[in-house]
């Protein structure tokens, strides 16, 4: 089967069932698994991808349903499953406080739980139409600027910018 008719069919399931790692994480720089991501939280203004990783991080798991996207992170430093990243419809923060959004078009909220010994934190991105939440759950010892370090591999790209990667990828239609 082409890889695109093969995209398309698992497209047109996602309603019924949920993938793990059998797609290639959401990079920014090609359509592949962006668009069933952009397809999981179909309102969202905003959709999450991932641009290079900090040296030392790797994607270990990928899940796409009807219900959103998670993305597992493993680290050599932080640990396995260190960090967890939910593309979700909406955001339950909690005690999440406001700090300066370094997202455009997106708010953010912190909600730390510890530093020591090994940091645990939720940093949320809320925007019309969807919500992107990081997960920290470090190994003991691991600095919490580990976490600024992987965040800065989040790209919110608009639904107009997916809808051009997915032009020049390989179709021209709008989601």
């Amino acid at each position: 089967m082409p890889p695109l008719l093969s995209l398309l069919v698992l497209t047109v399931s996602i309603a019924a069932c949920s993938v793990e790692q059998t797609l290639p994480p959401p990079h920014c720089e090609q359509a592949g698994s962006g668009l069933i991501v952009a397809q999981s939280v179909p309102d969202a203004e905003l959709v999450p991808c991932v641009g290079p990783l900090p040296a030392g991080w790797e994607i270990d798991g990928v899940r796409i349903d009807d219900g959103g996207t998670r993305l597992r992170f493993d680290s050599d430093r932080a640990g396995d499953d260190a960090a967890v990243l939910h593309f979700t419809r909406t955001c339950d923060r909690g005690d999440a406080v406001t700090v300066p959004s370094d997202r455009a078009g997106a708010e953010r909220f912190e909600s730390i739980e510890r530093l020591v010994p090994g940091f645990r934190a939720d940093r949320y991105y809320a925007f019309e139409g969807g919500c992107v939440r990081w997960r920290f759950d470090f190994d003991d010892g691991a600095p919490a600027g580990l976490s600024v370090e992987l965040g800065s591999a989040l790209v919110l790209l608009s639904r107009d910018d997916v809808n051009e990667i997915l032009r020049e990828t390989f179709i021209d239609e709008e989601l």
